[in-house]
């Protein structure tokens, strides 16, 4: 082989090892670009698509005395694990104790006037923001359109929770105020009847009741927004305007029934 020839084969060779390189740097400098985004955004939700069934994970029985203040409550068909992290809170009006499997939690002597069977319902989809909430055992609970949301229908009432960031340079008070609250005044022939704030499972929490319509009817409609460690949940009821006072106690056991777990 000449020297002209082996001059030729190192130049090819180097340009080989050159070609090596800069595929080991490229292929390296990718995977600490996808490390970086997967530990930014964190996992990856997972929701079954929307309008898929939801099964309950137990029941609650809510049982009502004449006076709205006292009623008893029994968690059952729950699983140990589950029940071991399940505890109802105490929540003006509606009285809440824990309980342990099938106990009844008494908060009034002499006999009820109505019982009501809730199945509770635990979504899962987003980490850091795992939720439970109880509906009518009559109610038709599916997964709504984004992960970490479901939708409910019962008793001429559509229900729907949501997930919400919220920035970081406001809460939940300023976001309701500024964002959500404007974006509502857009609906048709909107009326803002009363705005407060609760407590939810021991988290601060606002509420926002109004009426608005439609092509065909008027509709009144409840928005109340839960403060949690991570998103804010967005628990909404919408009723025709003649039906939502027939219907005001229920609503009151399904938000109350709202609960952050595993915080």
């Amino acid at each position: 082989m000449t020297l002209c020839q082996n001059r030729r084969l190192y130049v090819v060779e180097d340009n080989i090892m050159d070609k090596i390189r800069l595929l080991i740097l490229i292929m390296g400098f990718l995977v600490i670009i996808g490390f970086s985004i997967y530990s930014f955004i964190g996992p990856t939700p997972s929701s079954e698509p929307e309008g898929t069934k939801i099964k309950p994970i137990g029941q609650v029985t809510i049982t009502s005395s004449p006076d709205k203040n006292q009623n008893s409550y029994s968690v059952k068909n729950m699983t140990a694990s589950l029940l071991k992290s399940y505890e109802w809170k105490t929540v003006s009006p509606i009285l809440f104790g824990t309980n342990p499997l099938g106990q009844v939690v008494q908060g009034a002597t002499g006999p009820p006037s109505s019982s009501m069977v809730m199945n509770i319902f635990a979504n899962k989809d987003l980490p850091e923001n795992y939720y439970s909430i109880a509906f009518p055992q009559t109610a038709t609970v599916t997964h709504g359109k984004n992960p970490g949301s479901l939708v409910a229908k019962f008793q001429n009432v559509i229900s729907s929770v949501e997930l919400q960031d919220i920035p970081d340079d406001t809460n939940v008070n300023l976001y309701m105020l500024t964002v959500a609250k404007p974006n509502l005044k857009m609906l048709q022939d909107y009326k803002d009847l009363s705005s407060s704030q609760i407590k939810i499972d021991n988290n601060r929490a606002y509420d926002i009741k109004f009426t608005w319509g439609n092509s065909t009817e008027r509709l009144e409609s409840l928005k109340t927004f839960i403060e949690g460690q991570d998103q804010a949940a967005i628990v909404t009821f919408s009723s025709p305007l003649q039906d939502f006072n027939k219907v005001n106690a229920t609503l009151d056991s399904v938000l109350n029934s709202f609960k952050w777990l595993g915080q």
